[in-house]
């Protein structure tokens, strides 16, 4: 991942408190329960999936930060809200796994993620239904549950191991891993599972800068990696306006990342 130059601070950075955001976390996390099974998804533009709790938690969400942070900019997948010129951005996706929310499935979770002048630090990653809240601070390691997440390492994999892949992975990739595939539902999860050791790596297609932010903060801190299927850097400067990024992605432990790249290939 390429950060952009001169990566000072965003200040006042005591001020931003990682309590607050797993409290916000939570808290969506009841709404979302809520409404979960009652669900009645409609389509946005692109064909995507939206749910009226996906638009309740954003406005929830983006409604205290603006209260707590007044001079940060917020960047939502629903709202669209102006981001020009702000140092600290919130990348906000209120469900990351809509069509799995919207579906039954357990894999989904809201996405709080802040970006310092261009490079995600920290966040919160909460999956309400299987209790696992995933957080990281500016500094220090990053949490699954309370529990430290450990340094990735590993330099093979066998044909038990996991690479997490879209749902729609079988119409777009050429993929020749020898291990297992699986289409968790949510971005930030296939991310978040790399970054907890369990999947060797995750193959990301196009995303938004919300679907990402707090993941890359908790993998880039446990030491893990992530670049465009090209091998290109992925710059998330580029994505600071809301646009999806311009190629697929790879998210993997160093020693894994070059030899994953030649085990897929877009059709």
């Amino acid at each position: 991942m390429k950060i952009p130059s001169g990566m000072a601070t965003c200040e006042p950075m005591a001020e931003v408190s990682l309590s607050l955001v797993k409290e916000l976390a939570l808290q969506a996390g009841e709404i979302a329960l809520a409404r979960f099974l009652h669900v009645q998804p409609s389509l946005k533009p692109g064909d995507e999936l939206v749910t009226r709790a996906d638009r309740e938690i954003e406005a929830f969400l983006v409604s205290r930060l603006r209260e707590a942070y007044p001079e940060h900019g917020i960047l939502g997948e629903e709202l669209g809200i102006s981001v020009e010129g702000k140092e600290c951005l919130w990348a906000l996706d209120p469900i990351d796994g809509t069509r799995a929310f919207a579906s039954g499935l357990p894999v989904w979770g809201i996405s709080i993620g802040l970006l310092e002048r261009g490079r995600p630090t920290r966040g919160v990653f909460y999956m309400p239904l299987l209790r696992e809240c995933y957080y990281v601070d500016a500094q220090g390691e990053a949490f699954w549950n309370d529990r430290p997440l450990a340094r990735l390492s590993g330099d093979s994999w066998n044909v038990n191991a996991l690479l997490c892949v879209p749902s729609d992975a079988h119409r777009r990739y050429d993929i020749r891993f020898s291990g297992v595939t699986r289409a968790m539902g949510s971005t930030a999860a296939n991310i978040i599972y790399v970054a907890r050791g369990t999947a060797v790596g995750a193959l990301i297609g196009r995303p938004h800068l919300w679907d990402i932010a707090v993941a890359l903060a908790i993998l880039e801190r446990v030491g893990g990696l992530v670049c465009y299927l090209s091998g290109k850097p992925v710059e998330l400067s580029l994505l600071l306006d809301g646009r999806k990024a311009p190629e697929p992605m790879l998210a993997a432990p160093p020693d894994l990342l070059q030899p994953l790249l030649k085990e897929i290939k877009v059709r």
